[in-house]
């Protein structure tokens, strides 16, 4: 297990469960560049800090990472919440796809994320998007 393919896992799944919802909805993550989409566009960024490396028992340390993840599902403004909240879905189904017991864990991670707040809306009227946000802990272990 390392840092990259952990990052990988949750990736991947929000990935998958986003696009498979609306392939419109672009999935950008903090670790790559990118340009900001258009006013017109939906989109989500991902955020994966990482707040934990390892757990200490007696004896050697071992693989246990720990962090948080971010989501900011950006709809343009104006549409109603109804676009967020879809998109909101998917966000979560793609959070919880890696604790179901068919989870298939290709990249030796075993990611499994924690209790999900949100979507928490936050709206500002100079905005082009309306913001939205999703935040959960999670684990790895190796």
């Amino acid at each position: 297990m390392t840092l990259v393919n952990t990052r990988a896992a949750f990736e991947k799944a929000l990935n998958t469960a986003i696009t498979d919802a609306d392939s419109s909805v672009s999935v950008v993550f903090d670790n790559m560049p990118y340009t900001t989409p258009g006013k017109d566009t939906s989109y989500v960024l991902v955020n994966i800090n990482f707040s934990q490396s390892t757990y200490q028992p007696h004896g050697a340390a071992i693989d246990y990472y720990g962090g948080t993840i971010r989501c900011a599902i950006f709809t343009p403004m104006n549409r109603g919440s109804a676009a967020a909240a879809a998109i909101a879905e998917s966000v979560i189904d793609g959070l919880t796809s890696v604790n179901a017991s068919g989870y298939t864990d290709s990249y030796s991670a075993r990611p499994h994320v924690g209790t999900i707040a949100g979507p928490s809306a936050v709206a500002s009227e100079n905005d082009s998007h309306f913001l939205s946000v999703i935040t959960c802990n999670f684990t790895a272990t190796h």
